[in-house]
């Protein structure tokens, strides 16, 4: 198009007389017209009435007119009033008078049947000399779907403005490219002081993972999530939720990351305080139950003993004198020896003093003799943690599993058999509770797997112990049966002494 507007240039500058300037003139128009049709705008050529020249193919068609709708119509009066605009009027007006240079505005106005548009009109007057002739050129360029774009992009924008939480979204080379109000609220700084800074450099990042595995995890899969600390503006440091999505464009490109971030630090501190909370609450069950134990053994124990030895003198003397009474005494006795018997083990059940002066395996080896004459489950015993003794807590809380499993294996699973293996290798100590029973329904499984639920003595409460001591606890189970591993780290639990650590 700039060549026709030169060669129209041209034409219009030259001395010529009126004929000629019309024949230059009409030749420039053809020439014109014939180079609008291969320009993507819309092209509109008045004269200084606004009267329309020509027009090419894109303007018919952008506004569903054609030739014989427009040719030698007055621009305000062609399809019923169309183009009846006056901001567009008045801007052509002003412009006509000027002899030379270019000017853009901007038109919106809605046209019948062809709805809103947006355009950029470029507007450029050609006159002859003199001012017998005059002629405006007009390129016109729609904006509309540009603009609407624009408008929708602001109202996502918005939209990610209103979100509480931090939304982030940085280049491949973690420089920070928008961050919403979400982001000025957890972190502090404005979106003028974040935008343009390297993100994880900015925010002092603290990664849950290696940082090349999460990249990989990243780009690989298009997303990631996981926790992540940080610091604000102030110093603190803040551990956020974090879902980072890959953008792409349309050829699959990675041209920006989106991250989402949700500042959990109070949660976390409430369920590090529940934590402490459940452990305090579980060592004072344990006290409790030691207590309980030494009451029993002790006093009830004893009391129950000496009872026992009365009877039998008191039913020494009795049976010379009546063999009847002697034989209920004699019953008596049995009775008072068997609540005995049951006082001693619930006493070494709540807490067996074995456990205390003789160490985990010999606990297990008591246990598991009256278990096995309780439940005729036959317990097979593996004890390997070499000459030294683990802290009382960890063995505490490994006989707690052991026995808590065994209950299990007897209420639930059916198996006439089961074996214990306890280990030690590289500062780990490994314990395994497995039977050939029926296994565990799916659903139940992934419940006992899962975090939630509430504490007790059962195996969410070995759970919690477990994970207490910086261990972990996972339940495996098959239609042939199931298998409890614990894993706990010693540290300097493990004592050479052959003493129990507090």
């Amino acid at each position: 198009m700039p060549h026709a507007r030169q060669q129209i240039d041209k034409t219009v500058q030259s001395p010529m007389n009126t004929d000629d300037v019309k024949k230059s003139l009409l030749a420039s128009r053809a020439y014109a017209e014939a180079i609008s049709e291969t320009i993507r705008e819309a092209i509109l050529v008045l004269d200084e009435d606004f009267r329309i020249l020509t027009a090419n193919r894109v303007f018919l068609e952008t506004f569903n007119l054609s030739h014989e709708e427009i040719q030698d119509q007055l621009l305000h009066e062609i399809g019923n009033g169309l183009w009846n605009i006056p901001s567009l009027l008045q801007s052509l007006r002003e412009i006509l008078p000027k002899k030379s240079g270019v000017t853009n505005f901007e038109v919106t106005h809605n046209f019948p049947g062809v709805g809103k548009k947006v355009l950029l009109i470029n507007a450029r007057p050609i006159e002859s000399e003199g001012d017998s002739w005059r002629t405006l050129l007009l390129a016109m360029e729609d904006l509309t779907e540009q603009r609407e774009a624009i408008d929708k992009l602001r109202s996502q924008s918005e939209l990610l403005h209103l979100a509480h939480d931090a939304i982030i979204v940085r280049d491949v080379d973690a420089v920070i490219l928008f961050w919403n109000r979400g982001a000025q609220e957890t972190y502090g700084w404005t979106a003028g002081e974040a935008c343009g800074s390297v993100s994880h450099q900015l925010l002092q990042t603290e990664f849950s993972e290696p940082f090349d595995q999460m990249q990989t995890k990243l780009f690989n899969a298009g997303f990631w999530e996981g926790e992540l600390t940080h610091s604000t503006r102030e110093g603190k440091r803040i551990t956020v939720t974090s879902r980072q999505v890959l953008q792409r464009d349309e050829h699959g490109r990675t041209n920006g990351i989106l991250e989402i971030n949700r500042d959990v630090t109070l949660i976390k501190e409430a369920e590090e305080a529940l934590r402490n909370l459940s452990a305090r609450l579980l060592q004072l069950q344990d006290e409790e139950r030691r207590r309980i134990a030494r009451e029993l053994h002790d006093s009830t124990g004893q009391n129950l003993a000496a009872l026992v030895i009365h009877l039998s003198a008191v039913s020494a003397k009795v049976a010379q004198i009546d063999p009847s009474a002697a034989e209920s005494l004699r019953d008596a006795i049995e009775l008072s020896q068997k609540v005995s018997d049951e006082i001693r083990t619930l006493s070494y059940l709540l807490h067996p003093p074995t456990l205390d002066y003789a160490g985990i395996q010999s606990a297990l080896e008591w246990y598991i003799e009256g278990f096995t004459k309780r439940s005729k489950v036959n317990v097979e015993l593996e004890v390997s943690l070499g000459p030294h003794r683990l802290a009382e807590v960890l063995e505490r809380t490994l006989f707690r599993v052991v026995q808590e499993s065994l209950t299990n294996i007897f209420r639930h699973s059916g198996s006439q058999t089961a074996k214990v293996r306890i280990t030690y290798q590289s500062a780990i100590v490994q314990l395994e509770v497995a039977d050939n029973g029926k296994g565990i329904p799916a659903e139940i499984l992934s419940t006992l797997n899962s975090r939630g639920g509430q504490l007790g003595v059962g195996i969410r409460g070995m759970r919690e112990r477990v994970r207490q001591l910086g261990g972990w606890l996972l339940i495996r189970s098959r239609a042939d049966g199931t298998t409890i591993s614990v894993t706990l780290p010693v540290w300097d639990a493990l004592r050479g002494d052959g003493q129990p650590t507090a």
